[in-house]
């Protein structure tokens, strides 16, 4: 507003043309009109007056709001004021509507009546709902709110169920997932909004009643399903810097707290993680462990032997750090994963627990008598079986997990592990077939007494059931004065003959396995005399620990117990220096040799059923005309012994295949010295001419998986010989040809029961090959070193100069020569005598 008593000095220019009025400047100009443009105020102003319009033809039309809107000849679009019109133009200030209007102030300024313009609130700016404009305004319907009242409806306590509805709705409705920023957010609206009896009446609420919303879809994701072997699986719990959770720590809070937290803070996050499943993302992407108790049948499964599936779960799954650990007391996994992997590794776990397996064998088909559950645990243990026993069905039953399949067709025919569990217990509680024994002291009187001293030393060289056992040597004292020399008490002759043996020698390029498969009957025959081999172990014979520590010699010799043998080796450098001290003309270096050894028994069967669990009986083609089932008894077969010759990790051909009928075992024990003695004699039929074109043979080894390299030697089960009469062990003791059956071949349904990898390198001693052996018999033979003597000579023109019975003699006294010679067997290294 411009009051009257302003001095000119202090208005502006414009101000002033406004104090002088349009009148005094243009008189010629009968109404007021002011001019403005779009771009400028709408206030009223004189400015017009000084430039007069020309004479134009404008289209003039008046508005609602006192405007007049002036279209020009050039097109441009002007408004022009009028002031004595109603002006209701609209601005917008930040979020709030102003309306200008032009108001007279009720006095003169300068002779004209004065005018100002007002901006007037016309309240908030709101978007217009277009749908709503026709409708008849009804706030005079609505009631007045009392606030008093409003205030006293909240003096009254809150009911319980509204609390844990205003609880409830902070729960997030989508996400499970939080930021550590938002989690902690509502963590705090938890705490400051609630007092804590409410936040642990809404717990406790959660706890025995359904929750108030359905579980969300997408809180199941990453957590593992429940499966019918589960007993009882926890959360997912980060770990952060920790190794692991202590105990006394609540497992859902960890790592969400600290441990200096208040009550009512643990009880906010308590419902958070309890309640609605929430979780911090950046905790998530961490490590944290989940505990899996699984029921006991199955967690027996998974824990057999080496736990395969734990390595092939670990190659697949598990990164640097995370880690399965089973603890077997509680039977319980222990995976130590990120969350999202744990949940995989369960549901891959349960794909693995799909394909078990279960077959059952025929109890007397292994044993005659019941077998002890601490042997069978052993043996499940061994082939990662379960193995238990039905008494009412007398039959056994192996379960086993089925990890990989075969890679071909031709590998289904090799043996599973049920087949493994047969001849593992076969070869435990049946002797070897044809087989007989003596056991004698040598170099002693009988009235000595010694002692029972127990072995802790020879546990892993021997078979998988007698390392169940305990087992002692009986010793005595080196200065006894019952001790007579060697020479004047050598060792007892041998049941069989000592024969010299002939090396084999090198295998040809025909003898290598031949693919083709045709029957083969005129190039091999199995020969017509028997041949006797022998060979000479030193180790320590093992009595059975049940006996008194102190035996007089007698009594031990008619007790004559249980034992075992375990091989002992001398320190390589004791055996070197017979190579290098050697004085025999016909010295050789040392010779290296790779054998793989394979044993075949004949099928157990029972008399009335030529064909039980699985077992191929007697051909019914080939038994002879006559003859009812179960006449011939296979235990009378002989068995089969076959050597395979590899060289460079690879398998080059067939060494021999020999047919035993015989074995006998002498076991010389020698108190008084380092090592007993234990001379295997076999009498046995050799195959003559191509045997890799022999169709059983080939028909054996086709279905064989022989990866020598990477640790494969699987073979059949079973495979069905010929076998001729003459050669089981009740046939007549007629010489051959008398008998007219006595060539005629039975086919024999064989079981495979074991092979053996030997690496040896064998020099000459005393006109006698001496061996140094490494044996892997697998986890039921164990692994061993032993060293052997054999008469063996390298021509066979030594066979004819050598006399039979001075070179038996020879043989015992070169055995008796090496076990007494103690620096040998002592393990230093110091300077001995020479031999």
């Amino acid at each position: 507003m411009i009051a009257k008593s302003v001095l000119g000095g202090g208005v502006c220019l414009r101000c002033r043309l406004r104090l002088l009025g349009p009148h005094n400047l243009v008189p010629s100009i009968k109404q007021q009109r002011l001019r403005c443009f779009a771009s400028e105020s709408t206030a009223p102003s004189s400015f017009s007056d000084y430039h007069p319009a020309p004479a134009r033809q404008n289209r003039i039309h008046h508005d609602q709001k006192g405007y007049e809107n002036i279209q020009t000849r050039q097109g441009i679009g002007i408004k022009e004021y009028v002031p004595g019109s109603r002006a209701r133009k609209r601005h917008l200030s930040r979020n709030r509507i102003l309306t200008e209007v032009a108001e007279n102030l009720g006095s003169d300024m300068l002779g004209k009546p004065a005018s100002v313009i007002v901006m007037r609130d016309g309240g908030l700016y709101r978007n217009k709902d277009r749908s709503l404009e026709n409708l008849e305004d009804d706030t005079t319907n609505h009631q007045k709110t009392s606030i008093e009242a409003l205030l006293d409806s909240q003096q009254k306590p809150p009911v319980a169920h509204e609390v844990r509805e205003n609880v409830d709705s902070l729960r997030p409705k989508t996400e499970t997932a939080l930021s550590e920023r938002e989690f902690r957010k509502l963590q705090a609206l938890l705490t400051d909004g609630f007092l804590s009896y409410q936040l642990s009446d809404y717990l406790e609420h959660h706890r025995h009643h359904r929750p108030p919303h359905e579980p969300l879809q997408g809180k199941e994701d990453d957590q593992a399903p429940m499966y019918d072997w589960i007993k009882e699986i926890t959360p997912w719990v980060p770990l952060g810097t920790h190794l692991s959770i202590a105990e006394g720590i609540d497992p859902s809070l960890h790592g969400y707290v600290p441990v200096s937290a208040t009550v009512k803070e643990r009880l906010a996050v308590r419902i958070m993680r309890e309640c609605w499943s929430l979780s911090i993302a950046e905790l998530n992407a961490g490590l944290g462990e989940t505990r899996v108790s699984i029921r006991s049948y199955k967690f027996k499964l998974l824990m057999r032997g080496t736990q395969r599936w734990m390595t092939i779960m670990g190659n697949i799954w598990l990164e640097p750090g995370e880690k399965i650990e089973a603890f077997r007391k509680q039977n319980t996994l222990r995976l130590v994963t990120t969350k999202t992997k744990a949940a995989s590794l369960i549901k891959d776990l349960d794909k693995t627990l799909k394909h078990i397996t279960t077959k059952h064998i025929r109890t007397s088909l292994v044993a005659p008598n019941p077998i002890n559950e601490a042997v069978l645990e052993e043996v499940g243990r061994i082939t990662n079986t379960h193995v238990r026993s039905c008494q009412t069905s007398e039959r056994l039953y192996v379960t086993w997990i089925e990890l990989s399949k075969p890679d071909s067709d031709k590998h289904l025919a090799t043996e599973n592990l049920r087949d493994v569990v047969f001849r593992l217990l076969l070869t435990a509680f049946s002797p070897q077939p044809a087989t007989t024994a003596t056991f004698y002291a040598a170099g002693l009187d009988d009235g000595v007494t010694g002692r029972l001293i127990l072995d802790t030393t020879s546990r892993q060289k021997l078979k998988w059931k007698d390392r169940m056992g305990h087992w002692a040597r009986y010793i005595l004292p080196l200065e006894a004065e019952c001790v007579t020399s060697a020479v004047e008490n050598p060792l007892r002759r041998l049941e069989l003959p000592v024969e010299p043996q002939t090396m084999l020698p090198e295998l040809k390029k025909n003898r290598e396995s031949s693919t083709d498969t045709r029957h083969s009957t005129h190039s091999v025959k199995w020969a017509a005399n028997t041949g006797i081999s022998t060979i000479a172990h030193f180790g320590y014979l093992l009595h059975a620990k049940g006996l008194s520590s102190t035996h007089p010699l007698p009594d031990l010799l008619a007790a004559n117990p249980s034992r075992v043998f375990a091989p002992v080796t001398p320190h390589p450098v004791h055996l070197a220096k017979f190579e290098t001290n050697s004085s025999d003309p016909h010295h050789t270096f040392p010779q290296t040799k790779t054998t793989i050894v394979v044993r075949l028994w004949p099928s157990p069967t029972l008399e009335s059923s030529p064909s039980i669990e699985g077992f191929v009986g007697e051909n019914k083609k080939s038994r002879r005309r006559g003859a009812s089932p179960g006449q011939v008894c296979h235990a009378q077969a002989p068995v089969i012994e076959l050597r395979l010759v590899a060289s460079g990790g690879e398998i080059k051909g067939v060494e021999s295949l020999r047919a035993v009928k015989q074995t006998h075992i002498t076991d010389v024990m020698l108190p008084t010295s380092a090592v007993d003695v234990r001379f295997t004699q076999t009498q046995y039929a050799a195959l003559e001419g191509e045997l890799a074109t022999w169709q059983p043979l080939a028909d054996f080894l086709g279905s064989a998986h022989l990866d020598l390299a990477n640790g494969k030697l699987d073979l059949p089960s079973r495979q069905n010989f010929p076998i001729p009469r003459r050669l089981f062990s009740s046939s007549s003791t007629a010489p051959f040809g008398t008998d007219p059956d006595a060539d005629q071949d039975e086919m024999v349904s064989y079981s495979f029961v074991g092979l053996e990898l030997n690496r040896s390198v064998s020099i000459l001693f005393e006109g006698f090959r001496l061996s140094y052996t490494s044996v892997n018999g697998g986890a039921d033979a164990g692994q061993r070193a032993q060293v052997s003597l054999e008469p063996a000579s390298e021509t066979e023109s030594s066979k004819v100069k050598v006399d039979v019975g001075n070179f038996h003699n020879s043989f015992l006294a070169a055995c008796h020569r090496l076990a007494e010679t103690n620096w040998i067997w002592s393990g230093y290294l110091a300077e001995g005598q020479s031999l």
